[in-house]
C-alpha cells in the first residue's frame, strides 16, 4: 500500500521532479562549459536573480492555477518601483508607509482585473493587457516621461545585504514559498482554486464562490508584483521606466517550466520556483554559449507555445476519455 502511494505521488508531481531535474542538468552543463560556474559568489547571484522571478511569478502561479493571465504584472512592478524612489525620497522612514500604501495599490490593480474578467466578462488577455497600459500611460503622465529616483538605503539593505552567507532577499523568497505551498495545498482556499480551474461551471455547483476565488488571485497578483518591484527597485539601487519588461515573459514561463497547465487547475509553486531557477541559469548559461539576450527571449516564446500545446492536447485527451 505504502508503495502504490509513493508511486502515485511521483507519478503526480513528476513535472516537478523534471523541472527540477533539469535544474540539475543545466547546473552542470554551466559548469562543465564555464569552470567556477558552480562557485559560491555565482550561485548566490544565480539565487537573486531567481528570485526576482520567482516573486512575480508568484502572482502568475495563482492567476493561472485559476484559468486566467495576468499581462499587467510588468507596470504594477514598474509603478511600485518608481513612487517608492520618487515618494520616500531616500528616506526609510517614509519607506515604512510607502511598503503597505504600494503593496495596497498593487491589490487594488489586480482586484479591478479581477472585476473586470469575473464580472465584466472581458477576457484576461485584454482586461490585463488594457490594465498595464493604463498604468504605463499613468507613469509617463506623472513623471513627465523620466526615470524614478534612488532607493532609500532600507530597501537596498533588504535586496543586497546578507545574514551570513544568505541574501535576505532569499529569505523573503523561503517565506514566499512556504506560505504560497500551504495556501495551494492545506487550505480551503487551495481547494477552491483547484476546483475554479479545473472546471468553473463544476466548482459553481460543488458551492465554490468562484467570483470571489478568481478575483482573489488577481489581487495576489497585484500584491505579489508590486513586492517585486519593490525589492527590484532596492538591488538596482533605482528606478526607471520600463524595468518590469523582462519579466512579462519569464514569469509565465516559469510556471509552465513548473508543470503548471497554462489552462489552469494543475500545478504548484514548488514547480514554479524550479522554474525561476532554470531561466536564472538559462540566463547565465547562453551569454557563455555565444548567445545573445534575443535567444532567451526565443526560449521564453517557445515554452509558452509548448505549455500551451500540451495542456490543449492533455484537455483533449481528458475529454474524449469522459
Amino acid at each position: 500500500m505504502k508503495a502504490i502511494t509513493t508511486r502515485r505521488a511521483l507519478e503526480r508531481n513528476r513535472p516537478v521532479l523534471l523541472a527540477y531535474g533539469l535544474v540539475i542538468v543545466l547546473a552542470v552543463l554551466g559548469e562543465i562549459v564555464a569552470g567556477g560556474f558552480l562557485t559560491i559568489s555565482h550561485v548566490d547571484q544565480l539565487l537573486i536573480e531567481a528570485t526576482f522571478i520567482a516573486l512575480v511569478a508568484l502572482g502568475q502561479s495563482f492567476v493561472i492555477l485559476s484559468g486566467g493571465i495576468d499581462l499587467s504584472i510588468p507596470w504594477v512592478l514598474n509603478g511600485a518601483a518608481v513612487l517608492l524612489t520618487l515618494w520616500a525620497n531616500g528616506s526609510n522612514g517614509k519607506t515604512l508607509w510607502l511598503f503597505p500604501v504600494l503593496l495596497a495599490g498593487g491589490g487594488v490593480i489586480g482586484a479591478v482585473n479581477g472585476i473586470g474578467v469575473m464580472f465584466l466578462r472581458i477576457p484576461p488577455i485584454i482586461m490585463t493587457l488594457g490594465m498595464s497600459s493604463m498604468v504605463e500611460g499613468g507613469l509617463l503622465l506623472y513623471t513627465n516621461g523620466g526615470s524614478g529616483g534612488n532607493a532609500p538605503s532600507g530597501v537596498v539593505y533588504l535586496a543586497t545585504h546578507r545574514w551570513g552567507p544568505v541574501p535576505v532577499v532569499g529569505l523573503v523568497w523561503l517565506a514566499v514559498l512556504v506560505v504560497a505551498t500551504v495556501v495551494l495545498s492545506a487550505t480551503p482556499f487551495g481547494r477552491r482554486l483547484y476546483a475554479t480551474g479545473l472546471n468553473r461551471r463544476v466548482a459553481e455547483f460543488a458551492g465554490v464562490n468562484v467570483r470571489w476565488v478568481t478575483v482573489s488571485v488577481y489581487i495576489v497578483s497585484g500584491v505579489a508584483a508590486a513586492l517585486a518591484g519593490l525589492v527590484l527597485a532596492g538591488y538596482v539601487g533605482e528606478s526607471y521606466l520600463g524595468m518590469g519588461d523582462p519579466y512579462l515573459f519569464s514569469s509565465v514561463a516559469a510556471v509552465a517550466i513548473g508543470g503548471a497547465s497554462v489552462l489552469g487547475g494543475t500545478g504548484n509553486y514548488v514547480g514554479t520556483t524550479a522554474g525561476a531557477l532554470v531561466l536564472a541559469l538559462l540566463a547565465a548559461i547562453l551569454p557563455i554559449l555565444g548567445f545573445s539576450q534575443a535567444t532567451l527571449e526565443i526560449v521564453y516564446g517557445g515554452v509558452i507555445l509548448i505549455a500551451v500545446s500540451l495542456s490543449s492536447l492533455r484537455l483533449a485527451s481528458n475529454s474524449r476519455s469522459d
